[in-house]
């Protein structure tokens, strides 16, 4: 069975016209669900890739696997021809199951086990070092490896800051690592570099290009020749943004210090491709009331009990900064009187919330809840903790999607004409240009 084949039998095909109003209230109507569901609209994939396309020509986008690890997500990216970012040997030996060549995966990881550094080198996969440790690792045990040095650069507006861990320092240290490098003979052929997760900040992808070609002089002072830059990650990936805010800032730098076109250049995107593309249907299944023990008879506020939670879905939510914007799922006629609430998952763990004061109509038993944009970082945070199941995945994809990716299967790795194929689809650009919020209608 082709991978086209196996995407297909995994994602329900629907007109082009369904809503994702409808996709839900088919959720609703069909419950109440014990799992909590997580609505994957492929389409969304195929777009976000083909804006990508459109507005960073030069930089080739290799999915950060780790973000989200759907199997239709993932055969989707592969059938398109993503490259990919792996961080583990199980992720390295996944994508080479599915037969992406490694001249288009990294092994992003910058501390690597010995024994996945060994596998890189039988596979020939390229991967980084940020120290000298590191250096002295690879020396040993993959001496041959292609390397990209990691730098620091970190945006001042992220969500969470990569460089307090990875990266070393751009001047000084960079040099050092260079110099180290050269003397014991390793092939540094790049440089990469990671601004944070969800840098609100644009610019710094334009700075950090600049701090790029700095090191790049250097190396070549001593006798590399760099040929492949690395951007890393840290896009955005809500429905209401674009990459074109970011591209207009990587292509200026790249214009400017990296005119070459012989050079390779791709980046690391994983919440900008797959965030907007899943909704997450979960149910009430109690509630209770927090009283003001002076006056039992005054309600402070309301506590949801429902079927997803930290260990669930919303991990993101409890440790990483995202904030969720619960829809209520029925008429407001229908609802109780709005009162602040905490939203618990169903585990027995009394740290298992993640919203808090949050003012929501009061709800019932039985109610839903939606939440937009939970396709990056959320199912891949999920476990079994009190034998909970995991978020279930119902994938849609529309028609015309259909047809297209069918037409890139054909195309058998012609990534000029599979290119082509999605920037002329006007489908893809109506999709992209769609940035309605989801709500509630009777």
């Amino acid at each position: 069975m082709s991978l086209y084949d196996t995407l297909r039998s995994r994602a329900e095909v629907i007109d082009d016209n369904v809503r994702l109003s409808e996709l839900v209230a088919r959720t609703v109507a069909s419950g109440p669900h014990d799992r909590p569901i997580h609505l994957l609209e492929v389409d969304t994939v195929v777009s976000r890739y083909a804006e990508w396309l459109r507005h960073l020509p030069r930089v080739k986008p290799y999915y950060a696997i780790k973000c989200n690890d759907t199997e239709a997500v993932v055969e989707t990216l592969t059938v398109l021809g993503a490259g990919y970012d792996c961080a583990s040997q199980p992720e390295l030996e996944r994508v080479l199951r599915l037969g992406v060549p490694t001249e288009r995966i990294i092994y992003a990881q910058p501390s690597k086990s010995v024994a996945s550094l060994k596998f890189a080198r039988d596979k020939r996969i390229r991967t980084v070092f940020d120290n000298e440790f590191e250096l002295d690792k690879i020396a040993q045990h993959f001496p041959d490896a292609e390397l990209l040095l990691r730098y620091r650069f970190d945006s001042g507006n992220t969500k969470i800051n990569l460089g307090s861990k990875f990266g070393c320092e751009v001047t000084v240290e960079a040099r050092q690592l260079l110099d180290r490098a050269r003397k014991m003979g390793m092939n540094v052929v790049g440089f990469c570099f990671n601004v944070g997760s969800m840098s609100y900040d644009a610019e710094v992808f334009y700075k950090a290009l600049q701090a790029g070609r700095e090191i790049s002089d250097y190396a070549a002072s001593i006798g590399f020749q760099f040929r492949v830059l690395d951007l890393g990650g840290g896009f955005v990936g809500d429905k209401d943004d674009s990459i074109a805010r970011y591209a207009q800032y990587i292509n200026r730098g790249l214009d400017e210090f990296f005119p070459e076109e012989w050079l390779e250049v791709f980046a690391e995107p994983g919440r900008y491709l797959c965030a907007a593309a899943v909704t997450n249907v979960c149910v009430v299944q109690g509630k209770r009331y927090f009283r003001n023990a002076s006056n039992w008879s005054s309600i402070e506020s309301v506590g949801y009990y429902l079927n997803d939670g930290m260990y669930g879905t919303f991990y993101g939510a409890k440790y990483r900064g995202m904030v969720p914007k619960p829809i209520v799922w029925k008429p407001s006629a229908a609802c109780g009187p709005v009162r602040p609430s905490k939203l618990f998952g169903p585990t027995c763990d009394g740290n298992d919330y993640f919203m808090d004061g949050v003012l929501l109509p009061e709800l019932e038993p039985g109610d839903t809840l939606v939440f937009e944009t939970e396709g990056a970082y959320a199912s891949v945070h999920s476990c079994r903790f009190n034998g909970f199941h995991l978020p279930k995945v119902v994938a849609y994809i529309r028609r015309t999607a259909v047809e297209l990716l069918k037409q890139v299967g054909d195309a058998k790795m012609d990534s000029r004409f599979i290119d082509k194929l999605l920037l002329d689809s006007e489908f893809l650009k109506n999709i992209g240009q769609k940035c309605e919020p989801l709500s509630f209608t009777d």
